[in-house]
């Protein structure tokens, strides 16, 4: 399968999720593929091959220079899809499609519960204060705009769950949507397998999809499930 990417004024692609719900994995597969490029706001790959981050946060930090910047990167890589990954935009959706209403996007939905025991036991800086309360409204903030975009029909939906289940299969159909060769499909998931190309500790935890069955008690299982009741509704519809 070899389809040649709609021509437009830019071909990027932006990788729309909640924190802990998979995008760095799904982003990590896509900048393995040769016709792919990654925005990371001038952040390169070490001598191994991983970046220090896999978000440009170019929304969050310059917001009125985005689109330019954005362009002007895709334009310097004339032939590449440019994806672009940072959770965090994912609340600024709206003022993305203004800029690039013409972006080929991917939505990444992972079981609610488990986002929350992701971010709950995540070893990172970024959640250390993160308590069961402050993991599921932040899971609400995000699913609540999710949703949104879900509904505006612009975008392609990879569950996180079937993405470890078949991991081909689901990539394909990410290939497939973006409209690029799938020839070395197998050798990069080899390539990303338990693991992605960002070096910060804790990116990546466990790779299972139930881990929160173990990790967490019965009682808070039942706190999340009862607090997240509309969020997982939209996970279940969708798995």
């Amino acid at each position: 399968m070899l389809k040649l990417f709609k021509r437009q004024k830019e071909q990027v692609s932006f990788i729309f999720g909640c924190p802990r719900g998979g995008t760095t994995w799904l982003w990590s597969l896509l900048e393995t593929h040769e016709d792919i490029l990654p925005f990371t706001n001038g952040i390169e790959k070490d001598s191994e091959g991983y970046y220090a981050t896999s978000e440009s946060g170019i929304y969050i930090k310059e917001p009125k220079k985005a689109k330019k910047i954005i362009t002007s990167f895709c334009k310097h890589n004339e032939g590449k899809i440019v994806i672009e990954k940072t959770p965090l935009h994912t609340l600024k959706y709206s003022l993305i499609k203004k800029d690039f209403p013409n972006s080929k996007d991917l939505v990444i939905l992972r079981n609610p519960v488990a986002i929350v025991n992701s971010m709950y036991s995540s070893q990172m800086v970024a959640f250390e204060n993160y308590d069961i309360d402050k993991s599921i409204a932040e899971v609400k903030k995000y699913y609540a705009v999710l949703s949104d975009i879900i509904n505006r029909n612009a975008s392609h939906i990879v569950i996180y769950e079937n993405l470890l289940k078949d991991t081909k299969e689901e990539f394909l159909k990410v290939l497939q949507y973006l409209n690029v060769s799938d020839k070395n499909v197998d050798a990069i998931i080899l390539e990303n397998q338990n693991k992605t190309k960002v070096s910060v500790s804790g990116a990546y935890r466990k790779g299972q999809s139930d881990s929160f069955k173990t990790d967490l008690s019965k009682a808070n299982i039942l706190l999340i499930t009862e607090g997240l009741q509309e969020e997982i509704a939209l996970f279940n519809k969708y798995l």
